[in-house]
């Protein structure tokens, strides 16, 4: 997207490069990561999605033996679904007093200061999206923790890489033989596990987890997740840490995590190869969900009608959409 949905207040560049750099303090923020990005030319469109048993070899057998002269073997197919998307508009601003501004000491200048602010904003908004779809029973298979691990994480006797396996074989069966190759964690439950003796016991195996002989050590984060891949065969986990202030200016604090802290999501989110058709609408392989990008976050500044104080603002155009209920599992109640 090459400006904001606004004629008035146009792009800047610059505030644009500012708020699309990655920062230290971004290390906690995983909705980024966790989905394949799609690039889209329109807001709106279709995504024409490919069923997974067409790869199966689906109504010819596997005898592809051909006798001279004779017909080649027609594979069967099955019909591609679709489903359409619609990325909406965020954007937040904050402004500051012109006096401020020409007084400011500020490295950048103010506008710059202002600009970062209002993309953590912007972030941490995108990072609650992200976790209300990830982490919604609506929209993807679930149950608890006890049903499927046969016990909360934190519990005693929980042997949870067990339960994880069980939950990996859930997914595999319901994607006709695709292994999962996705985890996030809310960090109640990703650092339970850092303390469940079996996977405490699987530590020492791996000189990677950075655990010498396991045993009781409560273990360091990548450890945990060394240990996960290592017997899972899972490579992309990710732990929703960041926390957000709920109150309004000038009222007590109050913080929230944003993932919830006692769930698990198992799925297949990487894989959907998309390919943007000049009509504007997707085509693609089956994955739980993808992030329909229209452009990335942009920036710019305008001032009031009275020049007396300066806003910036940042915008962004996207959507998360589940894609495939059946490629997501998620398991609730995991702590005691």
């Amino acid at each position: 997207m090459a400006s904001s949905y606004s004629t008035i207040h146009p792009v800047d560049q610059i505030l644009t490069s500012l708020v699309s750099e990655v920062v230290p303090s971004d290390s906690q923020l995983i909705a980024n990561q966790i989905f394949e990005n799609v690039k889209i030319p329109e807001r709106s469109g279709t995504f024409l999605l490919e069923n997974s048993r067409n790869f199966m070899g689906a109504g010819v057998g596997l005898d592809l033996e051909r006798a001279p002269g004779a017909s080649r073997a027609n594979i069967g197919s099955f019909d591609r679904t679709s489903l359409t998307f619609k990325a909406k508009i965020y954007s937040a601003q904050d402004s500051i007093a012109m006096e401020d501004i020409i007084d400011s000491q500020y490295p950048g200048g103010e506008e710059a200061r202002i600009a970062r602010k209002v993309r953590r904003a912007m972030m941490l908004a995108k990072e609650k999206r992200a976790a209300d779809l990830i982490f919604d029973t609506g929209s993807f298979s679930n149950d608890t923790c006890t049903n499927v691990m046969l016990g909360k994480v934190d519990a005693a006797g929980t042997d949870a890489l067990t339960g994880l396996d069980k939950l990996k074989d859930l997914v595999f069966a319901a994607a006709h033989g695709i292994n999962p190759d996705t985890l996030v964690f809310g960090r109640g439950v990703f650092r339970a596990l850092a303390r469940n003796p079996e996977v405490r016991g699987y530590a020492g195996d791996f000189s990677g987890a950075g655990v010498a002989g396991g045993g009781s050590m409560i273990l360091t984060d990548e450890a945990v997740k060394t240990v996960i891949r290592n017997i899972l065969g899972i490579p992309n986990i990710y732990v929703g840490e960041a926390r957000r202030e709920t109150a309004v200016p000038g009222a007590t604090s109050s913080e929230a995590q944003i993932w919830n802290t006692e769930t698990i999501f198992m799925g297949i989110m990487k894989g959907a190869d998309a390919i943007v058709q000049k009509s504007g609408n997707v085509k693609g392989m089956p994955v739980a969900a993808l992030n329909f990008d229209f452009g990335g976050m942009v920036a710019g500044q305008y001032d009031s009608l009275d020049s007396t104080r300066r806003y910036v603002y940042a915008e962004e155009v996207q959507q998360f959409k589940a894609i495939d209920s059946t490629l997501g599992y998620i398991l609730t109640d995991c702590l005691v």
